[in-house]
């Protein structure tokens, strides 16, 4: 993993410019660092090593004939692969280093070389021959990379706090995204705390020439059923494969591994997996290590008799860790020390963890994010199999919800589904308006914010659901792969753990795993009352009965933290958020006991409103301090 930024000013890049981008990105953990500089161009890269192969390479990675050089964070999936089709193309990788793949595959392919990479990365590539600046990121989006553009110079990196630091002048707050934030309402892609920061988009790519700055897609979900088996053995043998792959290649490392066991069906089989290659040979790691949430017992979070039964099935130790549960401080020095929103109280919980995965000598650790997205299966599962003309798997699956729900309930969800899929596309379209407009009507208002905030926030919904497509399942299924929501909690995440020297992977938020999710039927994943069909059946021998039966989610809502959040934006928060929200309505928020279950419901609309009076707090203390540099 690396910290990674570059600087696009002509003619020259000043060698102070340089110094301080290096400083900025130094602050995170790593075992070497180094600039590349070149005329208007200068790459940086504080790299911390995860595999051996990342030793071969120095960052930034020049190309033989000087004419191109690349920055790189995070590993890619498919290296091998592509170490052989450039070989083939005339563009022999130097090393197996990601970042020597990266330029490779650049000079290669040029701007479309994003496409060909797979794996969770955000690059960086100076292009001296073409003068351009070339960004990307990957096709989910976990590791962040933000730019500004102050006229014909472009500041790119992977925190804030390097922008601000090479920044003429400081930006202002963003209303629009701390409007989500208060709200949790998440429509904006691009947006950041920061007014004239914006995020590169997953799955895009930046070219700037000094004139012109394009940002482009180069991946999309998927959309219609191309897996289709008779079986359902056929499936299940599919993704048993897939997901052992997906597994090994994450587990590319030259310590041994974390896996997080939560004791919940993504994580435990993952944890199952490492477990068996590692003792077949097949991982690509020295070992591995496990570990667990040490919660009370009366706790929401409490998982340990499921995770302590996944250890034992497969004779292992586990390492139980308490919950880190700090008081608001915490959050506030987080905030402060990033130039960014602080993260959620259900993220900081897993800093036990981190902190003890590197303190035991790991710097790479597997967990389960991705399964509740790409396997829980729905209702609209009836949708698909009316498109597709399914008649035997949909009188197969109207039988199963009989059987859980009774028959009038199966007939009225099927035939509700259905047809809505079947009738003539302009009644669709009407009835999906009607229903979209009654759903507006029917969720929480969001009283507390201003009028005109408000009014943005429609209208960023709008404009958010006019580019996905038109029928329910493509629109669920784009939605899932491109929510702005996914940015904060991945880029958040990222932070955290690149304080303490470790990187996170994701074996089933990989393209390969996400793009079988989507191609193949809906039917798979639901069957009945049971979700994550596909995968309880693929991972019987690997999940422990107590888990592999388990229909609850542990709860992660931290009540105590709750209370003192609000209790900031009593005391601190009521002037400061003036200009975003109304009045009243925020006095009406704050008269909600937090202490009480009902405010669970309001835990992130809470913490917003906390996040964002301390980052325009923050804001204050910055701009009253701010010096170019």
């Amino acid at each position: 993993m690396s910290a990674i930024g570059a600087i696009f000013c002509p003619p020259a890049v000043p060698q102070r410019h340089c110094d301080a981008m290096l400083g900025s990105l130094a602050r995170v953990p790593h075992d070497a660092k180094a600039v590349w500089r070149n005329g208007p161009m200068t790459l940086a890269a504080c790299t911390l090593h995860t595999t051996a192969e990342s030793r071969e390479s120095k960052q930034p990675a020049v190309s033989a004939d000087d004419r191109c050089a690349a920055v790189f964070d995070g590993y890619l999936l498919n290296h091998e692969e592509l170490a052989r089709d450039l070989d083939a193309k005339g563009h022999r990788p130097r090393n197996m280093s990601d970042v020597e793949i990266a330029l490779c595959a650049y000079r290669a392919w040029g701007t479309d070389c994003a496409a060909q990479l797979e794996g969770e990365f955000a690059m960086i590539v100076a292009d001296m021959q073409a003068s351009r600046l070339f960004a990307a990121r990957d096709h989910i989006g976990l590791n962040p990379l933000y730019y500004r553009q102050e006229g014909d110079r472009l500041l790119v990196a992977s925190d804030y706090r390097t922008i601000l630091e090479l920044s003429e002048t400081l930006p202002d707050p963003d209303p629009g995204y701390l409007a989500q934030i208060m709200s949790n309402r998440w429509y904006l892609r691009e947006a950041t705390p920061w007014s004239d920061i914006k995020r590169i988009i997953r799955a895009h790519t930046l070219t700037f020439d000094g004139e012109r700055l394009r940002s482009e897609n180069y991946w999309l979900p998927p959309t219609d059923v191309t897996i289709r088996y008779r079986r359902d053995e056929d499936y299940v043998e599919h993704y048993r494969e897939l997901l052992f792959d997906c597994v090994r290649r994450a587990s590319r490392a030259d310590r041994t591994i974390a896996t997080a066991v939560s004791g919940g069906l993504d994580s435990t089989a993952l944890f199952g997996i490492a477990d068996r290659m590692d003792r077949d040979g097949t991982l690509q790691a020295p070992g591995i290590r496990a570990y667990s949430f040490a919660a009370g017992e009366n706790s929401n979070a409490f998982e340990l008799p499921y995770a302590r039964a996944a250890a034992r099935r497969v004779g292992r130790e586990l390492i139980e860790c308490p919950l880190f549960d700090p008081d608001i401080d915490y959050y506030t020095r987080d905030a402060e020390r990033h130039m960014d929103i602080p993260i959620p109280s259900n993220g900081a919980m897993m800093l036990g963890i981190d902190r003890q995965v590197v303190a035991d000598g790991s710097r790479v650790i597997i967990n389960g994010n991705g399964g509740d997205e790409w396997l829980q299966g729905s209702t609209h599962d009836y949708r698909e199999m009316a498109h597709d003309l399914q008649v035997g798997a949909f009188v197969a699956a109207l039988g199963r919800d009989a059987r859980t729900m009774g028959w009038p309930g199966a007939l009225k969800m099927a035939g509700r589904h259905t047809a809505a899929e079947l009738m003539p596309a302009p009644v669709r379209n009407a009835l999906r308006s009607r229903l979209s407009a009654r759903r507006l009507q029917g969720r929480r208002e969001l009283f507390w914010i201003a009028p005109a905030l408000r009014e943005k926030l429609d209208r960023a919904e709008r404009d958010y659901d006019a580019v996905l497509p038109g029928s329910a399942m493509a629109w669920i299924k784009h939605n899932l792969a491109r929510t702005p929501k996914g940015d904060l909690a991945n880029s958040l995440m990222r932070r955290q753990r690149g304080d303490v020297g470790l990187e996170s992977r994701h074996p089933m938020l990989s393209r390969r795993f996400i793009e079988f999710s989507l191609k193949t039927p809906a039917h798979i994943k639901r069957r009945g009352g049971v979700t994550k069909f596909v995968h309880r059946q693929a991972m019987t021998d690997l999940l422990p009965p107590e888990v592999f039966d388990r229909k609850t989610k542990a709860n992660f809502t931290n009540t105590s933290i709750d209370v003192q959040f609000a209790d900031y934006v009593r005391k601190c928060g009521t002037d400061r958020l003036a200009m975003l929200c109304d009045r009243e309505g925020l006095e009406r928020v704050l008269q909600i006991d937090f202490s009480a279950p009902e405010g669970d419901w309001w835990a992130w609309e809470i913490w917003g409103l906390y996040a964002s009076a301390m980052f325009l707090y923050n804001h204050k203390q910055m701009r009253m301090a701010f010096t170019p540099p």
